[in-house]
Formats: C-alpha cells, sequence, structure tokens
C-alpha cells in the first residue's frame, strides 16, 4: 500500500511539473530582399519583411533584429565566393527593455525595414554573395496576453526562420 501510495504522489507531482504541451510558435513569416546586382564598394540595401498570420496581433521584442534600425548584432551570415566573411558591426548586451523596445504586429499586417549591409560586412570586393538570416526574435507574445515590457526572465524568444538572398558585386 504505501509503495503504492508512493507512485501515485511521484506521478501526480511529474504531471504537475511537466507541462502538457509548449506554447505554440507565433504564426510568423519572413522574407528577405537584396538587389540582384550592385557595385562593389557601394551600398547594398537588404529589405526584410515580416508577417503575421495568425489571428491575433503579437508583441515584437526590436532587439537584434532589423526593426531596430541599424546593425546591433550579427542579423545575417554572409559569403563571398563561398568563403564566409567576417562581421565588422557592433554587438551590444543590454538589460530590461522598455516598453518602446517593442512593437505590434496586427493579424496580417506586415512590417518592413532596409538596412545597408555594407556598414557591418566589407563589400569592397567584386563577387558572388550569399546572404543568410539568423534571426532570433528574442520575446514575442500574443498582445492579448499582457502589455510590454516583459522583464528578461519572462521572454519567450523564436527562431524566424528567413530565406537567404545571393547577389553579384560588379567592378566600379
Amino acid at each position: 500500500m504505501t509503495n503504492r501510495l508512493l507512485a501515485v504522489a511521484i506521478a501526480c507531482t511529474m504531471s504537475a511539473s511537466t507541462p502538457a504541451s509548449s506554447p505554440a510558435a507565433p504564426a510568423l513569416r519572413c522574407a528577405l530582399e537584396a538587389p540582384a546586382q550592385a557595385v562593389a564598394g557601394g551600398p547594398v540595401m537588404l529589405r526584410f519583411t515580416v508577417t503575421n498570420t495568425g489571428p491575433g496581433a503579437l508583441q515584437l521584442l526590436r532587439w537584434n533584429t532589423p526593426f531596430e534600425g541599424g546593425w546591433f548584432a550579427p542579423l545575417v551570415a554572409v559569403t563571398r565566393d563561398g568563403q564566409p566573411l567576417s562581421w565588422q558591426g557592433p554587438v551590444l548586451k543590454r538589460g530590461d527593455p522598455a516598453a518602446d523596445d517593442y512593437f505590434r504586429l496586427e493579424p496580417g499586417a506586415a512590417r518592413t525595414a532596409e538596412l545597408d549591409l555594407a556598414l557591418p560586412v566589407d563589400l569592397s570586393r567584386p563577387g558572388r554573395y550569399r546572404v543568410s538570416p539568423r534571426l532570433r526574435l528574442i520575446d514575442v507574445f500574443e498582445a492579448s496576453a499582457a502589455a510590454p515590457p516583459r522583464p528578461r526572465a519572462a521572454h519567450a524568444g523564436t527562431d524566424l526562420p528567413c530565406t537567404a538572398v545571393e547577389f553579384t558585386l560588379t567592378r566600379p
């Protein structure tokens, strides 16, 4: 009898501490665009678009994304003729976010940001370039669940898959 009660107690404890299901990833779609060709040493504008394909509004923390307005993290991996290029941009460390570090994305809505890839990566040599996004949303949640900001301990991050793009840089 004691063994049976112990087994029931262990089973109850395990089921209480193990979530029945993990939260579903937010319904987001990402697209990346670049010009097919540009001049080496000049600007190369990348256009990132994220679309909320889900039924509800989302709050997204803009840190380490193109929506922050600059290159504050290595958001992409870049190769020239198959050889990896080094990141020359900044990488920031931060505390807890403020409410204005988030943006709201309504269902069916899209948000676009453009950044010049020539700022954090050496694009001075002609060749074939490939840009592979490495986007991870640090915090994203249903807008109806809470109002931003949320402390770092409550962040729920997710990878944001986005297609790679290729372009050619020619001699000036």
